[in-house]
């Protein structure tokens, strides 16, 4: 929901902003200038009434108060919105713990020097935990290869 309402003033922003574009253009500043004479000479005494520079002056300063003050709101809604949102760049704030190895029950394991052929049914032990890293058991020295008869 705040997410839709920041978007929305932004749009709201933009209208104001085109708002006070076209006021400011409609002003005249001398008797020949601003975009009520191209309009076709009194267009903006004729919307406005006879007293259309004092109206224009009061409405170009309300939009423009309302124009800083969306826009301030704006940068505090987004900085708000971002200071809750994670970057990729920022580091973690959680310091990372070494985990203690696993503890391995001794009956559970299979003999080292247990010939590859022979099968030994193992008793189901817990399962370890999955955040420690298990650490390998001391490998036994691989069997040489049998010798290739000559011919």
């Amino acid at each position: 929901m705040k997410d839709f309402l920041l978007y929305a003033s932004v749009v709201i922003l933009f209208l104001v902003c085109l708002l006070v574009v076209l006021i400011i253009l409609m002003q005249r500043p001398s008797a020949n200038a601003g975009m009520g004479s191209a309009l076709g000479g009194g267009a903006a005494e004729s919307v406005f009434g006879g007293e259309s520079a004092n109206v224009l002056s009061k409405l170009t300063t309300t939009l423009t108060v309302l124009l800083f003050l969306l826009s301030f709101g704006l940068y505090l809604g987004f900085v708000g919105r971002a200071s809750k949102t994670t970057s990729a760049l920022t580091p973690a704030t959680t310091a990372a713990t070494p985990a203690a190895p696993a503890k391995v029950d001794p009956a559970a394991k299979a003999p080292a020097t247990a010939p590859a052929s022979a099968t030994t049914p193992a008793a189901p032990s817990a399962p370890a935990t999955p955040a420690a890293p298990v650490t390998p058991a001391a490998k036994a020295p691989a069997a040489p290869a049998a010798p290739v008869p000559a011919k």
